[in-house]
């Protein structure tokens, strides 16, 4: 692979129509002016491609096969993820928001705006629809992470054949420009702590089996449950479904802000990000020891959704956290004094190790959807 600048420089034009800017442009809006990238006019070309649609899709989901899916996405989930070319926005935002999401784990004490990201396209630019997908991939790219309000450090694309892929990883966390105005910056209980994060984790990454906890689910975005560009639409094949519209940045802001608190503060025994396989895989890698039971019905009530296959199953960046019964009041007033939507699923630890899903699968059916074996079957390395 080689490093490839000309294209992230380059007009683009795309079904016929000129693009006001260039991928460079769009990302160094979110860059400070001391990182942002300069390099003349004349160092990109012209480049045109067409829109890929997503392949149409006609295979149907059954909630009877929650196990299977949920066992053939472990199956196929095992390397890393492949860029999802016919959904490019919903697939970087999702990349984005799990590598931000991911840093809420972190020992440290920051808040978002003080995150700085990089990224990394390794491209195939050969196959008629990549660059536009690229083009794409960029611009949301650019948006999000301008309307999150962190600072993008930097961006490569590297020449690759085959399969694209995209990473989003967080880099560091900094004094932003609103702590810099602050009257300094003191450690201890008399001022302004420091802005500093580690590499060490604030909290588990597996339930504590003890009794007394439950599991709260929080999406950081309000769009519906799709399946679209998910990794069970991998598995199974194409699905007539859109993917999920990842476009409430001031509502994943406010979730943030608040889970980081619970997480300085230590109210959260364990947590863990919702992002690829969705909910139910976020549930199998969380509860792969202690196993749990869990609760769709106020999610789908909430979201007024049938179908429980979505709900557990949708790529909806988010977590799912476990606290003590005994925080629980704290939480929830935490949690509505920002407008936070916040649903209990459940409480972990089942003597079988298994994670059962309760819910209403249909409005005239309640009854229990599978039985899912993440906890007998966790490898060594997931301790």
């Amino acid at each position: 692979m080689k490093e490839n600048s000309s294209v992230l420089y380059s007009e683009y034009i795309i079904d016929g129509v000129k693009m006001d800017s260039t991928p460079a442009r769009m990302l160094m809006e979110c860059m400070p002016p001391d990182r942002q990238k300069t390099v003349a006019a004349s160092a990109g070309g012209v480049v045109m491609d067409e829109t890929k649609d997503p392949v149409p899709g006609h295979t149907k989901t059954d909630s009877s096969m929650i196990y299977e899916y949920a066992q053939s996405i472990r199956a196929s989930n095992s390397g890393e993820r492949g860029f999802q070319s016919g959904y490019p926005s919903f697939y970087t935002r999702l990349r984005i928001a799990s590598a931000v999401i991911g840093s809420l784990w972190k020992k440290g004490h920051f808040g978002l705006g003080n995150l700085h990201i990089g990224l990394r396209w390794l491209w195939d630019a050969t196959p008629l629809g990549n660059m536009a997908a690229f083009y794409t991939s960029s611009e949301a790219a650019g948006e999000y992470i301008y309307d999150l309000g962190i600072t993008l450090d930097d961006f490569s694309l590297e020449e690759t054949d085959g399969e694209c892929l995209f990473e989003a990883s967080i880099l560091k966390a900094s004094q932003g420009m609103e702590d810099e105005s602050d009257e300094g910056v003191m450690s201890g209980d008399g001022g302004h702590d420091r802005i500093w994060m580690s590499d060490e984790r604030a909290c588990p990454d597996k339930t504590d089996s003890k009794g007394g906890s439950r599991l709260i689910y929080i999406p950081f975005d309000t769009c519906p449950h799709r399946l679209g560009g998910s990794l069970l639409e991998q598995s199974t094949g194409p699905l007539n479904d859109r993917s999920p519209e990842i476009q409430d940045p001031d509502y994943f802001i406010d979730c943030y802000e608040v889970v980081r608190e619970l997480v300085e503060d230590n109210v959260v025994m364990a947590g863990i990000t919702v992002g690829d396989g969705g909910l139910m895989t976020a549930a199998g890698k969380l509860c792969r020891h202690s196993g749990a039971t869990l609760d769709l019905a106020g999610v789908m009530s909430s979201y007024m959704e049938n179908d429980a296959v979505k709900i557990l199953f949708a790529e909806i960046p988010g977590i799912l956290i476990q606290i003590h019964d005994s925080d629980y009041d704290y939480v929830d007033g935490q949690l509505l004094l920002q407008d936070i939507a916040y649903y209990p699923v459940g409480r972990p630890g089942r003597k079988d190790g298994r994670i059962m899903v309760s819910g209403n699968m249909r409005s005239d059916v309640a009854s229990i959807l599978a039985s899912l074996m993440y906890g007998q079957g966790a490898s060594e390395g997931e301790d």
